[in-house]
């Protein structure tokens, strides 16, 4: 998350639109730019029942930096492959692409989502490439 955050916050300040969309189910992948404002989860505002808005589910971070962050499954339920997936879907039908037009999405993702976590984007035809960005630290490896 912070190796994300910097790069989003890189891009932002070299003057390109950046959406940051948090995977974790922690919650916590942006906190950083948006100052630890608190930000509901795509997947608690689904859970809600409630017709979720856009507005609702995002804040503008650290250099313009577009926020969001998917949540998780209800613990033991699921898994966050499957909620990156609801979520992503979302924010599809809130055409949160087009409206935005970002030069950049970056996805932090964790490194063990094993059921096609890393795959949502380009399946879903959001992107045409992805890259993966790892530190050497023992988690990573």
């Amino acid at each position: 998350s912070t190796t994300t955050s910097n790069i989003s916050a890189s891009l932002a300040e070299a003057g390109y639109r950046v959406i940051q969309i948090g995977c974790d189910p922690k919650s916590d992948s942006t906190s950083v730019l948006r100052g630890n404002e608190y930000l509901p989860t795509v997947l608690d505002s689904m859970r809600d029942g409630n017709r979720v808005r856009l507005e609702d589910i995002s804040r503008v971070g650290f250099g313009g930096v577009l926020c969001i962050e998917s949540g998780g499954p209800v613990p033991g339920v699921g898994c966050a492959g499957r909620g990156i997936n609801a979520a992503v879907t979302l924010l599809q039908e809130l055409r949160l692409f087009d409206e935005f037009k970002p030069d950049f999405v970056l996805y932090d993702v964790l490194g063990d989502v094993v059921c096609g976590g890393f795959a949502v984007p380009i399946r879903d035809g959001i992107t045409d490439r992805a890259y993966v960005v790892s530190s050497s630290d023992f988690m990573a490896i």
